[in-house]
């Protein structure tokens, strides 16, 4: 009796990729929002703004990098970006331009949303220095050196001490 093979299915996810077109206007929307920080530093303090978020009508782009001053543009392509379209969000990688986490309606297709991905992408784009369409949601931190915290241990241990 011969025994034959069965095939060796795999039921993971296929993944799913931004091609170089959107992968090249996302870093560039990325470096974009890099270059609108400011950092104010003194020997004991900073304060920075940076760019955090891009929001439309029905969407947003969000920056979760959280870079606290202006990085080189070959040096900033790290972490994660979140898009989220109405009832969709996608996560990317922004190195690579894999979507490695995602929230959707069952029955709405992958050809679908990244067709949806590739328009937002473009939107925000294009329109990123026309502030009727698009807004930018800034945050600013607030924080101390490290001269700044030497200087403050000092004096608790003066009144500690």
């Amino acid at each position: 009796m011969q025994i034959q093979k069965i095939n060796n299915t795999s039921f993971q996810s296929k993944k799913h990729v931004l091609n170089n077109s959107q992968l090249y206007k996302m870093k560039m929307l990325l470096t974009r929002m890099n270059k609108e920080t400011s950092m104010k530093k003194t020997d004991t303090d900073f304060v920075t703004t940076m760019t955090s978020a891009l929001k439309s009508k029905d969407s947003q782009f969000i920056d979760t990098r959280f870079l606290v001053e202006r990085v080189k543009a070959e040096k900033q392509m790290t972490g994660r970006s979140m898009l989220i379209m109405d009832k969709t969000t996608v996560v990317i990688d922004n190195s690579t331009g894999e979507i490695i986490d995602w929230k959707k309606p069952i029955m709405t297709s992958w050809h679908r949303i990244m067709k949806n991905v590739d328009k937002n992408i473009n939107f925000f784009y294009e329109n990123f220095y026309n502030s009727r369409v698009v807004k930018k949601k800034r945050i600013t931190l607030e924080g101390f050196t490290q001269k700044g915290i030497e200087i403050l241990r000092q004096a608790k241990g003066k009144i500690n001490g």
